[in-house]
């Protein structure tokens, strides 16, 4: 492969021994091939060829199997991997041509222009940065390499800006750019379904980042130190849903169940379906990766009849298993009670929902309080959270409790 060269010139840094000669400002020269953004390109090919084969789109399903950013997932499993791998991942090869085109021109430019080492931090510390500020100020399902593309156009802005870049680069480097990103950023804020504020955490990322940045025929200790620190980012946010998954999902205030009485959900889950004898909640995914809980205030008791299994059994057979989002429902298993640890006068039940398109786990807590028991039911995918029914029912608070 040809290797590509333009030249420019900056000034060297007051620390440079070289900044000592007599020298004029030193020109540099942009050669070489950007082997890891070519590198950077394939992998995100490959990840769409894995997620679509053949097909010209990537369902749903798929995305979230694949790595979509997903905040649900994310407080409710801890998987925190996404924040890396939502970046790899595009909804179809329009979405990744997109993206492609501004990394190959301007990435590719800015890594034949600054250490390698400080531009893998830099895709690293933007892609983090991207998903991170998307989590926070947006709750739909999210991907693309579009945050790291604003951030390697950030990074650009501010490194030419920062060193001072002149000659034929200075289309590439520093504040001619300015006008072509800010047409590209308004053009998200007009369009539906855009993460804008992926794309303004990425910029911001690139943007803070470009100011440090050395070129390549400087010095590498520094650019080294940044790289460690974005590699030692990247371990620990992968490393905190492992630790972190033990006590997840996450708590959230308390929230309003049938006959005034609440009870404290996960994070992020909202209002799915409610009567007068019931409120359901759920993350809002689909498939595989629907979680719901559903408080009953059922009627008084009458004799076998308000046994907890069979209470469950009722709750669930009725209407309850929809929310699972199993297809058809088929059957349900139900374990015997055993108490619930921590909860007096509660008695806990687990068991599997069958439906044509797959199961679904049922944990569920009967809380007995005069003059009707107050029934909690939990479902989630096979292998979910074994605490969660029980950190739930101890929240359970009745009107004039709190």
């Amino acid at each position: 492969m040809a290797a590509w060269t333009e030249e420019a010139t900056f000034p060297q840094p007051a620390a440079d021994p070289a900044a000592l000669r007599p020298a004029a400002p030193e020109a540099f020269a942009i050669t070489g091939v950007p082997w890891v953004t070519i590198g950077l390109l394939l992998a995100t090919a490959c990840v769409l060829f894995a997620a679509a084969g053949l097909r010209s789109s990537v369902g749903l399903h798929s995305l979230l199997l694949y790595g979509a950013r997903a905040t649900p997932l994310i407080l409710d499993r801890g998987e925190t991997w996404r924040l890396f791998a939502a970046n790899l991942l595009h909804k179809d090869p329009l979405h990744l041509a997109f993206n492609a085109f501004a990394l190959w021109n301007v990435g590719g430019a800015l890594e034949r222009a600054v250490r390698p080492a400080d531009y893998l931090a830099l895709l690293i510390f933007t892609a983090l940065g991207t998903t991170l500020v998307s989590a926070i100020g947006a709750d739909s399902i999210s991907l693309g390499a579009s945050g790291m593309a604003f951030g390697v156009l950030g990074a650009s802005v501010t490194f030419g800006w920062r060193r001072g870049v002149r000659g034929t680069l200075r289309s590439y480097f520093g504040l001619r750019i300015v006008p072509w990103l800010l047409a590209l950023f308004a053009a998200g804020l007009g369009s539906a379904g855009v993460d804008n504020w992926g794309h303004g955490g990425g910029l911001f990322t690139g943007a803070l980042l470009g100011c440090f940045l050395t070129p390549r025929r400087w010095p590498g200790e520094a650019a080294a130190r940044r790289l460690a620190a974005a590699a030692g980012a990247l371990i620990g946010t992968l490393s905190l849903g492992v630790v972190a998954a033990p006590a997840l999902p996450a708590l959230g205030q308390f929230r309003q169940g049938p006959a005034a009485v609440e009870v404290k959900m996960p994070l992020g889950w909202r209002r799915a379906a409610s009567s007068p004898s019931s409120v359901s909640y759920s993350n809002g995914l689909t498939g595989a990766f629907r979680s719901s809980a559903t408080v009953i205030q059922e009627g008084p008791c009458r004799g076998h009849v308000c046994t907890c299994e069979r209470l469950v059994r009722s709750a669930v057979e009725g209407d309850l298993w929809r929310l699972a989002d199993i297809g058809r429902f088929k059957k349900v298993h139900l374990g015997e009670a055993s108490p619930v640890r921590g909860a007096a006068r509660a008695a806990r039940v687990d068991g599997l929902i069958e439906g044509e398109d797959g199961q679904a786990k049922v944990s569920a807590a009967c809380i007995s309080r005069d003059p009707a028991p107050v029934t909690l039911v939990v479902l989630q995918p096979p292998g979910g959270s074994a605490t969660l029914i029980e950190r739930m029912a101890a929240t359970v608070s009745w009107p004039g409790k709190r």
